[in-house]
């Protein structure tokens, strides 16, 4: 893969057309616009990013996260549907381990659905480990969701190859 034709930027408002149709075709049950505005808006906690190509300025992929005491909780992450199994869920992952790095959090926290498994392989190659189950913690299906957390941001953030836009 060629990282350098994407850049890594704060999520703003005006993203939020392209995150949508992302969100829209990635989950069950989307998160509604009016989440991200809040999030962006008003949460002091909230960290979002997104990668955009360098070319075209598109929005390939998302990360919100919030960082809160000294856990950075991944909260969603997703990828535009042509370019999945690129590396960038990967990529936002660790450039959110060294944003959590640099605000001194000690661990990476997230839920992942017990039956997504490319998401629970990427999550345990980069070294989050499972930790609990939290039982029909996805409303929509039921579903468990595996607790996974990793510890061991500065590892996480060395694996970072994409840079600031």
């Amino acid at each position: 893969m060629d990282y350098e034709q994407w850049r890594f930027y704060p999520m703003r408002l005006s993203d939020l057309d392209q995150v949508m149709q992302i969100e829209e075709y990635s989950f069950p049950t989307p998160w509604r616009r009016h989440m991200y505005e809040s999030d962006l808006r008003t949460n002091s906690h909230s960290r979002f990013y997104v990668i955009r190509s360098v070319q075209t300025g598109e929005l390939a992929a998302y990360i919100g996260s919030w960082f809160i005491y000294d856990e950075a909780h991944v909260g969603t992450i997703a990828t535009r549907r042509e370019y999945r199994g690129q590396g960038l869920a990967a990529q936002l992952l660790a450039y959110t381990a060294l944003a959590a790095l640099n605000e001194a959090m000690q661990y990476m926290i997230l839920e992942v659905r017990v039956n997504n498994e490319p998401a629970k392989h990427l999550y345990e190659r980069l070294g989050f480990q499972l930790v609990g189950i939290r039982k029909g913690y996805y409303t929509d299906t039921g579903e468990d969701a595996l607790l996974m957390t990793c510890d061991n941001l500065s590892g996480l953030a060395s694996q970072l190859a994409i840079r600031e836009g």
